[in-house]
């Protein structure tokens, strides 16, 4: 496993996805963050490029690229996938849910971490389809996508995370009229250890 990278003490994230160089999308996301008090932004890929106004802006960004990013995916010196860590939530990013053929050697590998239970909260995007799950302990959401011309069923959505010590409350935003579509309320699992430890 890669050592995690520790992140600033804060409390709400934004969470964006598969803003396929959809201008809206980050229009949307500047006017959302002067509305609200974010301190952070996780954008999880496809396209790694479209946050940087985010970055030039002065928000705290995070972000991983997506398989469409053939500028940063094949970069070795990029990291594709990345554990953090925000307090005591150990958090897993990622654009695709399984491993890809496009994949680094070097790459994290997604079911690794599941199998292992090396993170608490799993973020992806990739599929469009916002979700908000847990399973065996570990909380999955997808953010969904910021893409106005391809919706795969599902409206432009984003995901809101707000941390308060071990409970995480997780939102997805449907983006044409700023209604929740998907909460859920989490409290963060004991620390399980591997078998054999």
């Amino acid at each position: 496993m890669q050592p995690m990278s520790s992140v600033l003490s804060v409390n709400r994230f934004l969470v964006l996805s598969d803003t396929h160089d959809d201008p809206f999308s980050m229009e949307w996301t500047l006017d959302f963050l002067q509305r609200e008090k974010i301190d952070g932004v996780i954008h999880l890929g496809d396209y790694y490029n479209d946050a940087d106004m985010l970055d030039r802006n002065g928000h705290l960004l995070i972000r991983v690229p997506g398989t469409w990013d053939t500028c940063y995916y094949p970069d070795p010196a990029v990291e594709n996938r990345k554990l953090i860590r925000l307090g005591e939530w150990r958090i897993f990013l990622t654009h695709t849910p399984h491993t890809h053929y496009n994949d680094l050697a070097s790459d994290i590998n997604p079911e690794s971490v599941i199998t292992r239970g090396e993170a608490d909260l799993f973020l992806y995007g990739h599929t469009h389809i916002a979700e908000i799950r847990r399973t065996n302990g570990m909380i999955f959401i997808n953010p969904g996508h910021m893409t106005r011309d391809e919706s795969r069923g599902c409206g432009m959505s984003c995901g809101l995370l707000e941390f308060d010590g071990d409970t995480l409350s997780a939102k997805v935003i449907r983006i044409r009229d700023n209604r929740v579509r998907l909460k859920g309320t989490f409290h963060k699992d004991p620390l399980k250890m591997p078998a054999g430890i």
